[in-house]
């Protein structure tokens, strides 16, 4: 996967995250945005926006804009525009992040006090990202003042976080750290129906930066954090991203250099024990990269940029137990990519973003790159194979006059690895298939073509985009399989092709005492591959043919602010047996038609206000919030067991993570 690292200016400084926004710039900057469907979140909306337990989360409040929604109450991904959560790019300070959720969604991995600004990209992707069909969400930690020390600390029901930043040498070096640490358990416990429920995580934020010389600074960056859950003896799951960065960037002139080098070592511990079998499951995925990036003004209104990439990925997509049994089964590939961009206005009314990016990856063969360990299965194919891509994308701005644009974009982007889901239950596993002899990149080719407007004081403003996108290289598994059923993820898979499109709407208040914004988006993903479903086309496991959000926000004054958020998905589709029998004294269920069938819809009221006092030495911030209101039960896990009681002698069984809970939380800084 694709990733680069870019730092604010040395002498902008973001000590505390309410950096000030002015809100009718920030919608001309939407509407004067050459990109389609980028967006540079706002940071200090999001700050006020709900929040579970106090925090403030980017990936639920990307979720809550149009296009984007999350996996499912409880999954901490999000899906992007038909898909599916692993095709999205995540990156910190260059580093790639995978699963990037705390507690299956009740958290994010980002702690809102290391951040420093994020951006999403559901359009055309910019030429120097790779490895993403679907979308990048680039975020940056904030440097350390390199002045002044500052301090905060945050106490939660739930979780505890601590910050500090400050000189190690003034105007030379500086530090930045933040931590958080749950303990979701103490609360479950005292609920019957969750006190057998492990809920936990911990996370590690930390960045230096020396100030080499004006226009040149190093900075070296780290983050780590671990989760464990488990419901009942049903399922568990452990997971977490070890990951460093090094970022050099030398501006001088209308020149400007970022060399960066990163690894990631996300692991993955997953067990289940369902339809009588207990089953466990280790996967990793490591990642080394370096890049370079070059950019050159050519005037205020013209900007070129080239970059080269190198990246070797190592993917171990099992390690599985069952009973006293192990198999194992580990890949290894390089990806290597040049690319170039350009970004001009040539006059008041056209503007335009395009590039193209030119990507090589080479499955990698021999023992050192490849483990395999099988029960009665042959070895499969670990040769050597090498793809070539042309990734050409853009995007073309019209302004019809003052506040009005249209904007049109295309790309063509790949991705090497594969995260693949079952269908027949909902829990949120994935294996990860590399790109090999047999498993091919995935390649998207995605056509939108958006509108946006304004009112003339940026009060508000609203946009309009629609999008197709066509999929080559969509992986699902065979009938009859789960992940646990061979080693050889190859074996179990097929390929085939997809195609999603859809209409966004969105209306935003920007000014005055409530502010907020209303976002809808109708979508429709379908798959289609041989040997599954009669070869018919079938509805992805993603699909969601509604989605809604409102968001209020209402400022009281300096110290009062409330705000509310109200989502709605319609169910996603989900494979029911349609028969069942028993084989050696175990039941054994029959699928037929794949994602026939769909959850129930999922939707929440979440409430959020805080109180923020100002003193000379200290500033205080106390917050509560409700999460789920009105204590709807969306559905977490779906699964099937034997009821006798039932006329199929078969039930479908929904898990729920959580009701209505309430939340509070004391923060201080200083």
């Amino acid at each position: 996967m694709e990733c680069h690292a870019q730092e604010p200016n040395d002498s902008v400084q973001t000590h505390l995250l309410q950096e000030v926004v002015v809100t009718d710039q920030s919608a001309r900057n939407r509407i004067a945005n050459a990109r389609l469907g980028s967006e540079t979140l706002e940071l200090t909306k999001l700050s006020m926006a709900p929040k579970m337990f106090g925090e403030m989360d980017i990936i639920k409040s990307i979720t809550l804009l149009p296009g984007v929604h999350g996996e499912a109450d409880g999954a901490g991904g999000f899906e992007v525009r038909g898909g599916n959560a692993y095709q999205n790019l995540v990156t910190l300070d260059g580093m790639t992040l995978y699963n990037p959720a705390h507690l299956m969604g009740i958290f994010s991995t980002f702690n809102d006090d290391a951040m420093s600004r994020a951006i999403l990209h559901k359009g055309p992707i910019p030429p120097n990202f790779g490895g993403a069909s679907s979308s990048v969400l680039e975020t940056y930690m904030r440097p350390g003042d390199m002045n002044k020390y500052h301090f905060s600390g945050t106490l939660g029901i739930l979780n505890a976080k601590i910050s500090a930043d400050g000189p190690i040498v003034n105007d030379k070096l500086s530090f930045a750290l933040s931590a958080r640490r749950s303990y979701v358990d103490l609360f479950l416990k005292m609920v019957p129906e969750y006190k057998s429920t492990i809920m936990n995580f911990f996370d590690v934020n930390a960045k230096i930066r020396y100030k080499v010389a004006a226009g040149n600074h190093l900075d070296i960056s780290f983050f780590a954090s671990r989760d464990n859950l488990a419901i009942s003896d049903l399922m568990d799951m452990r997971w977490g991203n070890i990951s460093g960065s090094i970022n050099w960037s030398i501006q001088k002139g209308g020149w400007r250099f970022l060399t960066t080098g990163a690894i990631t070592d996300y692991t993955t511990e997953m067990g289940m024990n369902i339809m009588d079998a207990n089953q466990k499951l280790n996967e990793y995925i490591q990642s080394y990269s370096a890049n370079e990036k070059i950019s050159y003004n050519i005037s205020d209104n013209h900007l070129l940029e080239f970059g080269i990439r190198s990246e070797l990925l190592r993917v171990k997509s099992g390690d599985m137990k069952i009973s006293n049994s192990r198999q194992l089964e580990i890949r290894s590939g390089w990806s290597n990519a040049a690319w170039i961009g350009y970004e001009g206005e040539f006059s008041s009314l056209l503007s335009v973003s395009f590039g193209t990016r030119l990507s090589c990856y080479t499955a990698l063969s021999g023992n050192r790159f490849h483990e395999f360990i099988g029960l009665n299965e042959s070895t499969p194919d670990f040769s050597s194979k090498t793809y070539l891509h042309v990734e050409p994308r853009g995007s073309i701005k019209i302004n019809l006059k003052d506040n009005h644009t249209i904007k049109v974009g295309a790309s063509i982007s790949t991705q090497d690895l594969h995260g693949v889901r079952s269908t027949t239950t909902t829990f949120p596993f994935d294996r990860y298939a590399l790109a090999s002899a047999f498993t091919k990149p995935e390649v998207t080719t995605q056509y939108s073509v958006g509108y946006a407007g304004m009112t003339p004081d940026g009060g508000w403003d609203w946009s309009c985009e629609g999008y197709y996108k066509t999929m080559d290289g969509v992986y699902d598994y065979k009938d009859g399989v789960t992940m646990f059923s061979r080693i050889n993820l190859e074996s179990l898979i097929l390929s085939g092709k997809g195609r999603s499109y859809g209409m966004e709407l969105m209306l935003r208040k920007n000014i005055g005492i409530f502010t907020g914004w209303i976002a809808y988006t109708l979508s429709k993903t379908d798959t289609r591959i041989p040997g599954i479903n009669n070869g018919q086309w079938y509805k992805a496991s993603n699909d969601r043919r509604n989605d809604f959000s409102f968001v209020g926000i209402v400022t009281f004054n300096q110290r009062w602010n409330a705000s509310l958020s109200w989502t709605y998905s319609s169910g996603r589709p989900l494979t029911a047996p349609d028969e069942k029998y028993v084989l050696g004294g175990e039941t054994c269920y029959y699928f037929t038609a794949r994602n026939s069938y769909k959850t129930p819809s999922s939707h929440r009221l979440d409430l959020s206000a805080s109180y923020t006092k100002e003193g000379k030495r200290f500033t205080s911030i106390i917050t509560f919030g409700v999460f789920n209101a009105y204590a709807h039960f969306s559905p977490f896990v779906i699964y099937f067991e034997d009821d006798s009681s039932k006329p199929s002698g078969t039930r479908a069984v929904q898990q729920s993570l959580f009701g209505i809970v309430p939340s509070v939380s004391y923060t201080i800084k200083f």
